[in-house]
């Protein structure tokens, strides 16, 4: 799923932080968020994976812990949290 999100700066920490949850490696290829540049205007798109493809994963919100891990790295966290309970809630 996609969400616009004008806060963005496009830092992709996010990306970093999930990998190594899923993984326990600092590998951007293997996030379940994704980070795209939008064609026009402010902000990013960001994407979380709704399905495990091959090595990976689909977002499960850190379901195991208190905060995302992305969330602890995103300075717009707030505005992230909102994207992350969104898609959660539409699975």
């Amino acid at each position: 799923m996609k969400y616009e999100m004008l806060s963005c700066g496009a830092c992709r920490t996010c990306e970093i932080a999930c990998s190594f949850h899923h993984t326990g490696k600092y590998s951007p290829s293997l996030s379940s968020i994704r980070i795209h540049e939008k064609d026009h205007g402010e902000g990013n798109v960001v994407e979380l994976i709704e399905i495990d493809e091959g090595l990976l994963m689909a977002c499960d919100g850190c379901t195991n812990r208190e905060e995302p891990y992305c969330m602890e790295v995103c300075p717009e966290k707030d505005f992230l949290w909102d994207l992350i309970q969104r898609f959660l809630q539409d699975r």
